[in-house]
Protein backbone atom coordinates (compact mmCIF):
# COMPACT_ATOMS: atom_id res chain seq x y z
CA UNK A 1 0.00 0.00 0.00
CA UNK A 2 1.31 3.47 -0.90
CA UNK A 3 2.33 5.52 2.11
CA UNK A 4 0.94 8.76 1.28
CA UNK A 5 1.38 12.10 3.89
CA UNK A 6 -1.87 14.11 4.98
CA UNK A 7 -0.26 16.99 2.86
CA UNK A 8 -0.73 14.21 -0.58
CA UNK A 9 -3.97 13.14 0.75
CA UNK A 10 -5.82 16.36 0.71
CA UNK A 11 -4.65 17.50 -2.65
CA UNK A 12 -5.89 14.03 -3.98
CA UNK A 13 -8.90 15.25 -2.74
CA UNK A 14 -9.00 18.07 -4.18
CA UNK A 15 -7.86 16.67 -7.78
CA UNK A 16 -10.70 14.04 -7.27
CA UNK A 17 -13.05 17.05 -6.47
CA UNK A 18 -12.23 18.83 -9.16
CA UNK A 19 -12.67 15.97 -11.45
CA UNK A 20 -15.79 15.15 -9.87
CA UNK A 21 -16.92 18.77 -10.27
CA UNK A 22 -15.71 18.81 -13.91
CA UNK A 23 -17.69 15.03 -14.57
CA UNK A 24 -20.74 17.18 -12.59
CA UNK A 25 -20.34 19.94 -15.25
CA UNK A 26 -20.49 17.52 -18.39
CA UNK A 27 -23.11 15.54 -17.02
CA UNK A 28 -24.85 18.62 -16.34
CA UNK A 29 -24.47 19.83 -19.71
CA UNK A 30 -25.31 16.36 -21.38
CA UNK A 31 -28.55 16.57 -19.47
CA UNK A 32 -29.22 20.10 -20.57
CA UNK A 33 -28.56 18.68 -24.46
CA UNK A 34 -30.69 16.14 -23.74
CA UNK A 35 -33.50 18.47 -21.85
CA UNK A 36 -33.44 20.97 -24.90
CA UNK A 37 -33.55 18.24 -27.91
CA UNK A 38 -36.58 16.77 -25.43
CA UNK A 39 -37.92 20.24 -25.33
CA UNK A 40 -37.65 20.82 -29.16
CA UNK A 41 -39.28 17.04 -29.52
CA UNK A 42 -42.06 18.03 -27.62
CA UNK A 43 -42.30 21.50 -29.34
CA UNK A 44 -42.53 20.08 -33.09
CA UNK A 45 -44.82 17.13 -31.74
CA UNK A 46 -47.51 20.28 -30.11
CA UNK A 47 -47.15 22.04 -32.99
CA UNK A 48 -47.65 19.40 -35.99
CA UNK A 49 -50.99 18.37 -33.99
CA UNK A 50 -52.05 21.51 -34.13
CA UNK A 51 -51.70 20.91 -37.95
CA UNK A 52 -53.28 17.27 -37.76
CA UNK A 53 -56.47 18.67 -35.77
CA UNK A 54 -56.58 21.59 -38.90
CA UNK A 55 -56.73 18.80 -41.38
CA UNK A 56 -58.77 16.49 -39.42
CA UNK A 57 -61.19 19.58 -39.17
CA UNK A 58 -61.39 19.84 -42.86
CA UNK A 59 -62.21 16.32 -43.18
CA UNK A 60 -64.84 15.78 -41.07
CA UNK A 61 -66.37 18.67 -42.81
CA UNK A 62 -66.13 16.50 -45.73
CA UNK A 63 -67.50 13.39 -44.23
CA UNK A 64 -70.30 15.51 -43.12
CA UNK A 65 -70.84 16.45 -46.62
CA UNK A 66 -70.72 20.01 -46.20
CA UNK A 67 -67.85 20.23 -48.46
CA UNK A 68 -66.38 17.35 -51.38
CA UNK A 69 -62.90 15.54 -50.04
CA UNK A 70 -61.16 17.51 -52.97
CA UNK A 71 -62.33 20.67 -51.45
CA UNK A 72 -61.47 19.47 -48.07
CA UNK A 73 -57.58 18.43 -49.18
CA UNK A 74 -57.25 21.98 -50.66
CA UNK A 75 -58.63 23.77 -47.70
CA UNK A 76 -56.40 21.88 -45.73
CA UNK A 77 -53.26 22.58 -47.59
CA UNK A 78 -54.26 26.08 -47.73
CA UNK A 79 -54.46 26.68 -44.14
CA UNK A 80 -51.36 24.38 -43.83
CA UNK A 81 -49.19 26.52 -46.28
CA UNK A 82 -49.71 29.37 -44.55
CA UNK A 83 -48.63 28.33 -41.07
CA UNK A 84 -45.70 29.67 -39.51
CA UNK A 85 -43.86 29.24 -35.98
CA UNK A 86 -40.51 29.97 -34.35
CA UNK A 87 -38.35 32.19 -36.53
CA UNK A 88 -40.72 31.75 -39.58
CA UNK A 89 -40.12 27.61 -39.30
CA UNK A 90 -42.94 26.11 -41.29
CA UNK A 91 -45.05 22.42 -42.46
CA UNK A 92 -44.28 20.55 -45.39
CA UNK A 93 -47.01 17.80 -46.76
CA UNK A 94 -46.24 14.24 -48.73
CA UNK A 95 -48.14 11.10 -49.16
CA UNK A 96 -47.00 7.59 -47.66
CA UNK A 97 -45.05 7.16 -51.66
CA UNK A 98 -42.39 10.05 -50.80
CA UNK A 99 -44.47 12.27 -53.04
CA UNK A 100 -44.50 16.14 -52.14
CA UNK A 101 -48.41 17.14 -52.13
CA UNK A 102 -47.44 20.65 -50.23
CA UNK A 103 -44.31 22.83 -49.90
CA UNK A 104 -44.90 26.65 -48.43
CA UNK A 105 -41.31 27.39 -49.75
CA UNK A 106 -40.26 25.28 -52.41
CA UNK A 107 -43.85 24.79 -54.54
CA UNK A 108 -41.45 23.49 -57.23
CA UNK A 109 -41.03 20.16 -55.29
CA UNK A 110 -45.02 19.54 -55.74
CA UNK A 111 -45.38 16.16 -57.28
CA UNK A 112 -42.21 14.80 -57.35
CA UNK A 113 -40.94 11.65 -55.50
CA UNK A 114 -38.37 12.79 -52.77
CA UNK A 115 -37.27 9.05 -51.88
CA UNK A 116 -33.56 10.19 -53.01
CA UNK A 117 -33.54 13.51 -51.09
CA UNK A 118 -30.55 13.03 -49.01
CA UNK A 119 -28.23 14.79 -46.82
CA UNK A 120 -24.44 15.22 -47.43
CA UNK A 121 -23.96 12.12 -44.49
CA UNK A 122 -26.68 10.13 -47.00
CA UNK A 123 -29.61 9.99 -44.48
CA UNK A 124 -32.80 9.58 -46.52
CA UNK A 125 -34.96 12.26 -45.16
CA UNK A 126 -37.99 12.18 -46.65
CA UNK A 127 -38.07 8.58 -46.76
CA UNK A 128 -37.41 7.82 -43.79
CA UNK A 129 -39.76 10.54 -42.01
CA UNK A 130 -42.09 8.85 -44.08
CA UNK A 131 -41.51 5.32 -43.01
CA UNK A 132 -41.58 6.10 -39.53
CA UNK A 133 -45.64 8.12 -40.08
CA UNK A 134 -45.84 4.76 -41.22
CA UNK A 135 -44.87 2.13 -39.01
CA UNK A 136 -45.68 4.77 -35.64
CA UNK A 137 -47.78 7.14 -36.92
CA UNK A 138 -45.10 9.63 -36.38
CA UNK A 139 -41.18 9.85 -35.50
CA UNK A 140 -38.65 12.14 -35.40
CA UNK A 141 -35.36 12.64 -37.37
CA UNK A 142 -31.92 14.41 -37.07
CA UNK A 143 -29.94 14.91 -40.25
CA UNK A 144 -27.79 18.08 -41.01
CA UNK A 145 -29.17 20.61 -43.56
CA UNK A 146 -27.90 23.70 -45.77
CA UNK A 147 -29.14 26.61 -43.49
CA UNK A 148 -29.51 30.16 -44.86
CA UNK A 149 -26.39 32.64 -44.34
CA UNK A 150 -24.51 29.76 -42.91
CA UNK A 151 -21.58 28.19 -45.17
CA UNK A 152 -21.84 24.73 -43.89
CA UNK A 153 -24.80 22.19 -43.00
CA UNK A 154 -26.21 23.07 -39.66
CA UNK A 155 -27.76 19.78 -37.70
CA UNK A 156 -31.99 19.94 -38.27
CA UNK A 157 -34.15 18.04 -36.63
CA UNK A 158 -37.80 17.13 -37.98
CA UNK A 159 -41.01 15.71 -37.10
CA UNK A 160 -43.65 13.88 -39.14
CA UNK A 161 -46.96 12.51 -38.08
CA UNK A 162 -49.36 10.73 -40.35
CA UNK A 163 -53.17 11.36 -41.34
CA UNK A 164 -53.95 7.63 -41.97
CA UNK A 165 -57.47 8.44 -43.63
CA UNK A 166 -56.05 11.31 -46.68
CA UNK A 167 -52.46 9.13 -46.82
CA UNK A 168 -51.00 12.09 -45.73
CA UNK A 169 -47.62 13.33 -43.99
CA UNK A 170 -47.63 15.94 -42.11
CA UNK A 171 -43.56 17.22 -41.62
CA UNK A 172 -41.98 19.91 -39.98
CA UNK A 173 -38.39 20.87 -38.97
CA UNK A 174 -36.14 23.21 -37.22
CA UNK A 175 -32.11 23.81 -36.88
CA UNK A 176 -30.97 22.48 -33.51
CA UNK A 177 -27.68 24.19 -33.79
CA UNK A 178 -28.87 26.89 -31.62
CA UNK A 179 -29.01 23.92 -28.90
CA UNK A 180 -25.50 23.15 -29.06
CA UNK A 181 -24.23 26.59 -28.59
CA UNK A 182 -26.61 26.44 -25.47
CA UNK A 183 -25.23 23.13 -24.31
CA UNK A 184 -21.34 24.63 -24.71
CA UNK A 185 -22.00 27.87 -23.12
CA UNK A 186 -23.83 26.05 -20.21
CA UNK A 187 -20.76 23.89 -20.37
CA UNK A 188 -18.10 26.67 -20.53
CA UNK A 189 -19.70 28.09 -17.62
CA UNK A 190 -19.69 24.92 -15.41
CA UNK A 191 -15.96 24.38 -16.23
CA UNK A 192 -15.28 28.20 -15.54
CA UNK A 193 -17.30 27.96 -12.16
CA UNK A 194 -15.76 24.73 -11.36
CA UNK A 195 -12.03 26.56 -12.23
CA UNK A 196 -12.93 29.09 -9.54
CA UNK A 197 -14.31 26.73 -7.20
CA UNK A 198 -11.10 24.51 -7.66
CA UNK A 199 -8.77 27.13 -7.44
CA UNK A 200 -10.19 29.38 -4.32
CA UNK A 201 -10.22 25.45 -2.64
CA UNK A 202 -6.76 24.92 -3.69
CA UNK A 203 -6.02 28.22 -1.89
CA UNK A 204 -8.15 27.13 1.04
CA UNK A 205 -6.78 23.68 1.20
CA UNK A 206 -2.92 24.73 0.74
CA UNK A 207 -3.71 26.93 3.48
CA UNK A 208 -5.32 23.98 5.63
CA UNK A 209 -2.82 21.38 4.70
CA UNK A 210 0.39 23.39 5.72
CA UNK A 211 -1.91 24.24 8.93
CA UNK A 212 -2.32 20.82 9.68
CA UNK A 213 1.14 19.11 8.03
CA UNK A 214 3.61 21.48 9.84
CA UNK A 215 2.10 20.95 13.41
CA UNK A 216 1.90 17.29 12.33
CA UNK A 217 5.81 17.16 11.02
CA UNK A 218 6.92 19.24 14.56
CA UNK A 219 4.71 16.93 16.89
CA UNK A 220 6.27 14.00 14.59
CA UNK A 221 10.02 15.30 15.19
CA UNK A 222 8.68 15.25 19.33
CA UNK A 223 7.91 11.89 18.95
CA UNK A 224 11.00 10.65 17.72
CA UNK A 225 12.65 12.91 20.38
CA UNK A 226 10.61 11.13 22.90
CA UNK A 227 11.21 7.38 21.29
CA UNK A 228 15.30 8.61 21.54
CA UNK A 229 15.11 8.70 24.84
CA UNK A 230 14.99 13.11 25.15
CA UNK A 231 12.51 13.30 27.88
CA UNK A 232 13.23 16.93 27.54
CA UNK A 233 11.90 17.56 24.34
CA UNK A 234 8.89 20.29 23.74
CA UNK A 235 5.59 19.07 22.77
CA UNK A 236 4.42 21.95 20.26
CA UNK A 237 0.66 22.67 20.05
CA UNK A 238 -0.03 22.16 23.71
CA UNK A 239 -3.16 23.99 24.32
CA UNK A 240 -4.86 24.35 20.70
CA UNK A 241 -8.84 23.78 20.54
CA UNK A 242 -8.73 20.97 17.64
CA UNK A 243 -7.35 18.26 16.85
CA UNK A 244 -4.25 19.12 16.81
CA UNK A 245 -4.49 20.46 20.37
CA UNK A 246 -5.54 17.02 21.40
CA UNK A 247 -3.22 14.86 20.04
CA UNK A 248 -0.38 16.80 21.30
CA UNK A 249 -1.92 16.96 24.64
CA UNK A 250 -1.98 12.96 24.24
CA UNK A 251 1.49 13.21 23.66
CA UNK A 252 2.30 15.31 26.09
CA UNK A 253 0.55 13.10 28.49
CA UNK A 254 2.75 10.42 27.16
CA UNK A 255 5.70 12.59 27.93
CA UNK A 256 4.63 13.08 31.81
CA UNK A 257 4.31 9.03 31.94
CA UNK A 258 7.43 8.74 30.18
CA UNK A 259 9.41 11.28 32.74
CA UNK A 260 7.11 9.30 35.88
CA UNK A 261 8.20 5.54 34.40
CA UNK A 262 11.57 6.93 34.39
CA UNK A 263 12.16 8.73 37.50
CA UNK A 264 10.56 5.50 38.95
CA UNK A 265 13.33 2.96 37.17
CA UNK A 266 15.71 5.00 38.26
CA UNK A 267 14.04 4.94 42.19
CA UNK A 268 13.73 0.66 41.46
CA UNK A 269 17.54 0.66 40.19
CA UNK A 270 18.71 2.47 43.22
CA UNK A 271 16.11 0.43 45.92
CA UNK A 272 17.59 -2.81 44.02
CA UNK A 273 21.25 -1.84 44.00
CA UNK A 274 21.10 -1.24 47.98
CA UNK A 275 18.61 -4.40 48.50
CA UNK A 276 21.73 -6.41 46.80
CA UNK A 277 24.36 -4.59 48.95
CA UNK A 278 22.27 -5.13 52.03
CA UNK A 279 22.21 -8.92 50.79
CA UNK A 280 25.78 -9.06 50.52
CA UNK A 281 26.45 -7.67 53.70
CA UNK A 282 23.98 -9.86 55.23
CA UNK A 283 25.49 -13.09 53.61
CA UNK A 284 28.97 -11.93 54.61
CA UNK A 285 27.86 -11.49 57.89
CA UNK A 286 26.26 -14.70 57.94
CA UNK A 287 29.61 -16.44 56.62
CA UNK A 288 31.55 -14.58 59.34
CA UNK A 289 29.41 -16.20 61.80
CA UNK A 290 29.11 -19.58 60.12
CA UNK A 291 32.37 -19.69 60.11
CA UNK A 292 33.16 -18.25 63.26
CA UNK A 293 31.01 -21.06 64.71
CA UNK A 294 31.81 -24.67 62.20
CA UNK A 295 35.66 -23.52 61.87
CA UNK A 296 35.97 -23.67 65.87
CA UNK A 297 33.72 -26.97 65.87
CA UNK A 298 36.03 -28.73 62.69
CA UNK A 299 39.18 -27.16 64.37
CA UNK A 300 37.98 -29.00 67.82
CA UNK A 301 37.01 -32.33 65.87
CA UNK A 302 40.70 -32.01 64.01
CA UNK A 303 42.52 -31.80 67.30
CA UNK A 304 40.63 -34.11 69.00
CA UNK A 305 41.04 -36.64 65.76
CA UNK A 306 45.02 -35.97 66.07
CA UNK A 307 44.95 -36.41 69.78
CA UNK A 308 43.35 -39.79 69.44
CA UNK A 309 45.40 -40.54 66.34
CA UNK A 310 48.34 -40.27 68.79
CA UNK A 311 46.55 -41.73 71.83
CA UNK A 312 46.28 -44.88 69.58
CA UNK A 313 49.33 -44.64 68.12
CA UNK A 314 50.84 -45.02 71.80
CA UNK A 315 47.94 -47.95 72.92
CA UNK A 316 49.38 -49.67 69.71
CA UNK A 317 53.17 -49.18 70.67
CA UNK A 318 52.16 -50.20 74.10
CA UNK A 319 50.71 -52.92 72.92
CA UNK A 320 53.66 -54.61 70.99
CA UNK A 321 55.81 -53.78 74.44
CA UNK A 322 53.49 -55.90 76.30
CA UNK A 323 53.54 -58.48 74.04
CA UNK A 324 57.36 -58.65 73.69
CA UNK A 325 57.53 -58.36 77.44
CA UNK A 326 55.33 -61.63 77.63
CA UNK A 327 57.43 -63.71 75.28
CA UNK A 328 60.27 -62.74 77.52
CA UNK A 329 58.44 -63.98 80.80
CA UNK A 330 57.27 -66.77 78.62
CA UNK A 331 60.90 -67.71 78.57
CA UNK A 332 61.74 -67.10 81.34
CA UNK A 333 59.01 -69.46 82.94
CA UNK A 334 60.27 -72.35 80.29
CA UNK A 335 63.88 -71.78 81.99
CA UNK A 336 62.71 -72.06 85.21
CA UNK A 337 60.89 -75.12 84.51
CA UNK A 338 63.77 -76.54 83.15
CA UNK A 339 65.78 -75.48 86.06
CA UNK A 340 63.38 -77.44 88.71
CA UNK A 341 63.60 -80.57 86.57
CA UNK A 342 67.11 -80.32 86.69
CA UNK A 343 66.75 -79.86 90.73
CA UNK A 344 64.53 -83.09 90.82
CA UNK A 345 66.95 -84.75 87.97
CA UNK A 346 70.00 -83.40 90.06
CA UNK A 347 70.10 -82.75 93.65
CA UNK A 348 73.94 -81.48 93.00
CA UNK A 349 73.32 -78.60 90.88
CA UNK A 350 70.42 -77.29 93.27
CA UNK A 351 72.60 -74.61 94.98
CA UNK A 352 73.37 -73.44 91.65
CA UNK A 353 69.81 -73.97 90.04
CA UNK A 354 68.62 -72.15 93.31
CA UNK A 355 70.49 -69.58 92.60
CA UNK A 356 69.72 -68.99 88.78
CA UNK A 357 65.85 -69.50 89.86
CA UNK A 358 67.00 -66.48 92.53
CA UNK A 359 67.84 -64.78 89.56
CA UNK A 360 65.07 -65.76 87.08
CA UNK A 361 62.49 -64.38 89.75
CA UNK A 362 64.03 -61.73 90.36
CA UNK A 363 63.90 -60.73 86.71
CA UNK A 364 60.02 -61.99 86.53
CA UNK A 365 59.29 -60.03 89.18
CA UNK A 366 60.88 -56.86 87.56
CA UNK A 367 58.98 -57.40 84.10
CA UNK A 368 55.88 -58.08 86.70
CA UNK A 369 56.15 -54.68 87.80
CA UNK A 370 57.31 -53.42 84.61
CA UNK A 371 54.18 -54.90 82.97
CA UNK A 372 51.92 -53.59 86.10
CA UNK A 373 53.20 -49.88 85.22
CA UNK A 374 52.38 -50.11 81.83
CA UNK A 375 49.68 -51.63 82.32
CA UNK A 376 48.41 -48.78 84.28
CA UNK A 377 49.80 -47.06 82.26
CA UNK A 378 47.46 -48.05 79.00
CA UNK A 379 44.42 -47.93 81.28
CA UNK A 380 44.67 -44.18 81.18
CA UNK A 381 45.64 -43.88 77.95
CA UNK A 382 42.38 -46.01 77.12
CA UNK A 383 40.37 -44.38 79.88
CA UNK A 384 41.78 -41.00 77.74
CA UNK A 385 40.50 -42.39 74.62
CA UNK A 386 37.38 -43.28 75.97
CA UNK A 387 36.77 -39.96 77.30
CA UNK A 388 37.74 -38.25 74.10
CA UNK A 389 35.65 -40.22 71.84
CA UNK A 390 32.49 -39.70 74.21
CA UNK A 391 34.18 -35.64 74.13
CA UNK A 392 34.06 -36.16 69.66
CA UNK A 393 30.48 -37.69 70.28
CA UNK A 394 29.28 -34.22 71.89
CA UNK A 395 31.26 -32.52 69.00
CA UNK A 396 29.60 -34.34 66.23
CA UNK A 397 25.95 -33.82 67.70
CA UNK A 398 26.85 -30.19 68.21
CA UNK A 399 27.89 -30.23 64.48
CA UNK A 400 24.73 -32.38 63.69
CA UNK A 401 22.76 -29.51 65.72
CA UNK A 402 24.37 -27.23 63.27
CA UNK A 403 23.29 -28.66 60.14
CA UNK A 404 19.83 -29.64 61.02
CA UNK A 405 19.74 -25.12 61.75
CA UNK A 406 21.79 -23.98 58.56
CA UNK A 407 18.91 -27.03 56.96
CA UNK A 408 16.45 -25.02 58.46
CA UNK A 409 18.12 -21.79 57.14
CA UNK A 410 17.95 -22.72 53.80
CA UNK A 411 14.87 -24.12 54.05
CA UNK A 412 13.64 -19.94 54.91
CA UNK A 413 16.02 -18.40 52.66
CA UNK A 414 14.30 -20.86 49.65
CA UNK A 415 10.71 -19.66 51.04
CA UNK A 416 12.04 -16.07 50.91
CA UNK A 417 13.62 -16.32 47.69
CA UNK A 418 10.39 -17.57 45.97
CA UNK A 419 8.65 -14.66 47.33
CA UNK A 420 11.23 -12.36 45.88
CA UNK A 421 10.27 -13.71 42.44
CA UNK A 422 13.07 -12.88 39.64
CA UNK A 423 14.46 -10.87 41.76
CA UNK A 424 15.51 -13.98 44.44
CA UNK A 425 16.61 -16.67 41.77
CA UNK A 426 20.36 -16.03 42.58
CA UNK A 427 19.69 -16.61 46.17
CA UNK A 428 17.48 -19.52 45.91
CA UNK A 429 20.33 -21.33 44.15
CA UNK A 430 22.62 -20.01 47.31
CA UNK A 431 20.01 -21.46 49.39
CA UNK A 432 19.71 -24.89 47.42
CA UNK A 433 23.87 -25.19 47.82
CA UNK A 434 23.72 -24.67 51.25
CA UNK A 435 20.71 -27.04 52.27
CA UNK A 436 22.92 -29.49 50.12
CA UNK A 437 26.12 -28.69 52.01
CA UNK A 438 23.93 -29.12 54.93
CA UNK A 439 22.71 -32.54 54.38
CA UNK A 440 26.14 -33.59 53.02
CA UNK A 441 27.43 -32.11 56.98
CA UNK A 442 24.72 -34.47 58.32
CA UNK A 443 25.60 -37.34 56.00
CA UNK A 444 29.29 -36.87 57.56
CA UNK A 445 28.54 -36.33 61.04
CA UNK A 446 26.56 -39.89 60.75
CA UNK A 447 29.91 -41.49 59.46
CA UNK A 448 31.89 -40.10 62.24
CA UNK A 449 29.23 -41.12 64.78
CA UNK A 450 29.50 -44.48 63.67
CA UNK A 451 32.96 -44.53 63.39
CA UNK A 452 33.02 -42.92 67.17
CA UNK A 453 29.98 -45.52 68.57
CA UNK A 454 32.89 -48.50 67.18
CA UNK A 455 35.98 -46.92 68.71
CA UNK A 456 33.96 -46.37 72.08
CA UNK A 457 33.40 -50.07 71.54
CA UNK A 458 36.79 -51.22 70.97
CA UNK A 459 37.93 -48.86 73.56
CA UNK A 460 35.73 -50.46 75.81
CA UNK A 461 36.87 -53.95 75.09
CA UNK A 462 40.15 -52.71 75.77
CA UNK A 463 39.88 -51.37 78.71
CA UNK A 464 38.59 -54.89 80.09
CA UNK A 465 41.25 -56.55 78.22
CA UNK A 466 43.92 -54.19 79.99
CA UNK A 467 42.13 -55.11 83.23
CA UNK A 468 42.28 -58.81 82.51
CA UNK A 469 46.32 -57.83 82.05
CA UNK A 470 46.17 -55.99 85.55
CA UNK A 471 44.81 -58.90 87.10
CA UNK A 472 47.14 -61.12 85.31
CA UNK A 473 50.40 -59.33 86.13
CA UNK A 474 49.28 -58.86 89.52
CA UNK A 475 48.98 -62.73 89.76
CA UNK A 476 52.34 -62.88 87.98
CA UNK A 477 53.98 -60.50 90.89
CA UNK A 478 52.46 -63.09 93.75
CA UNK A 479 53.57 -65.68 91.96
CA UNK A 480 57.20 -64.19 91.64
CA UNK A 481 56.83 -63.00 95.41
CA UNK A 482 56.06 -66.66 96.63
CA UNK A 483 58.90 -67.59 94.35
CA UNK A 484 61.24 -65.57 95.97
CA UNK A 485 59.96 -66.45 99.30
CA UNK A 486 60.67 -70.32 98.10
CA UNK A 487 64.19 -69.25 97.48
CA UNK A 488 64.83 -67.23 100.63
CA UNK A 489 63.74 -70.22 102.57
CA UNK A 490 65.76 -72.86 100.85
CA UNK A 491 68.74 -72.11 102.70
CA UNK A 492 66.40 -72.87 106.00
CA UNK A 493 64.67 -75.87 104.95
CA UNK A 494 66.11 -78.06 102.11
CA UNK A 495 63.95 -80.78 103.33
CA UNK A 496 61.09 -78.54 102.07
CA UNK A 497 62.82 -79.02 98.04
CA UNK A 498 61.15 -81.31 96.92
CA UNK A 499 57.37 -79.77 98.04
CA UNK A 500 59.29 -76.35 96.86
CA UNK A 501 60.05 -77.33 93.50
CA UNK A 502 56.63 -78.70 93.05
CA UNK A 503 55.08 -75.33 93.69
CA UNK A 504 57.97 -74.23 91.76
CA UNK A 505 56.96 -76.12 88.83
CA UNK A 506 53.45 -75.16 89.01
CA UNK A 507 54.20 -71.74 89.92
CA UNK A 508 56.26 -71.98 86.33
CA UNK A 509 53.22 -73.41 84.68
CA UNK A 510 50.87 -71.07 86.03
CA UNK A 511 53.17 -68.32 84.89
CA UNK A 512 53.40 -69.63 81.79
CA UNK A 513 49.35 -69.60 81.32
CA UNK A 514 49.05 -66.32 82.79
CA UNK A 515 51.84 -65.26 80.10
CA UNK A 516 49.66 -66.33 77.54
CA UNK A 517 46.91 -64.81 78.69
CA UNK A 518 48.94 -61.53 78.80
CA UNK A 519 50.13 -62.06 74.97
CA UNK A 520 46.65 -62.62 73.85
CA UNK A 521 45.07 -59.80 76.52
CA UNK A 522 48.33 -57.91 74.15
CA UNK A 523 47.30 -58.89 70.45
CA UNK A 524 43.82 -57.85 71.43
CA UNK A 525 44.60 -54.62 72.76
CA UNK A 526 47.15 -53.90 69.47
CA UNK A 527 44.40 -54.78 67.38
CA UNK A 528 41.13 -52.47 69.45
CA UNK A 529 44.37 -49.95 69.13
CA UNK A 530 44.59 -50.49 65.65
CA UNK A 531 40.90 -49.85 65.01
CA UNK A 532 40.93 -46.97 67.03
CA UNK A 533 44.14 -45.85 64.62
CA UNK A 534 41.79 -46.32 61.80
CA UNK A 535 38.91 -44.88 63.25
CA UNK A 536 41.16 -41.71 64.13
CA UNK A 537 42.30 -41.36 60.75
CA UNK A 538 39.10 -41.68 58.85
CA UNK A 539 37.89 -38.52 61.68
CA UNK A 540 40.65 -36.61 60.84
CA UNK A 541 39.60 -37.26 56.93
CA UNK A 542 36.06 -36.79 57.35
CA UNK A 543 36.95 -33.34 59.21
CA UNK A 544 39.60 -31.93 56.63
CA UNK A 545 36.69 -33.01 54.30
CA UNK A 546 33.75 -30.87 56.42
CA UNK A 547 36.19 -28.46 56.78
CA UNK A 548 36.42 -28.17 52.69
CA UNK A 549 32.52 -28.19 52.30
CA UNK A 550 32.34 -25.29 54.73
CA UNK A 551 35.46 -23.22 52.67
CA UNK A 552 33.47 -23.97 49.86
CA UNK A 553 30.21 -23.15 51.35
CA UNK A 554 31.90 -19.93 52.75
CA UNK A 555 33.09 -18.80 49.18
CA UNK A 556 29.54 -19.81 47.48
CA UNK A 557 27.79 -17.47 50.30
CA UNK A 558 30.67 -14.69 49.79
CA UNK A 559 30.24 -14.90 45.67
CA UNK A 560 26.72 -14.38 45.92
Amino acid sequence: MLRLTIGTRIYILIGLGFLGLVGIALLGSHQLASGLRDQKRIELSHVTEVVLTLVQEEAAAADRGTITLDEAKRRAEARVRGLRYGNGDYFFITDMSNRMLMHPMQPELVGKDLSGLTDPNGVKIVAELVDLARKNGSGFLEYIWPKPGVAQPMPKMSYAGAFAPWGWVVTTGVYIDDLDAQTWSATTFSLIAAAIVLLITVVVSVIMARGITKPLHRMTEAMKALAGGRLDVEVPGVGRHDEVGEMADAVEVFKTNAVARARLEAEQKETEARAAAQRRDDMHKLAHDFEAAVGGIVGTVSSAATELEATAGTLTRTADLTRQMAGTVTTASDEASTNVQAVAAATDEMTSSIGEIGRQVQASSRIADEAVRQAEKTDARVTALSQAASRIGDVVQLITAIAEQTNLLALNATIEAARAGEAGKGFAVVAQEVKALAAQTGKATGEISAQIAGMQSATQESVAAIKEIGETIGKIAEIAAAIAAAVEEQGAATSEISRNIQQAATGTTQVAAHIGEVSRGAEETGAASGEVLNAAGQLAGESNRLRLEVEKFLDNVRAA
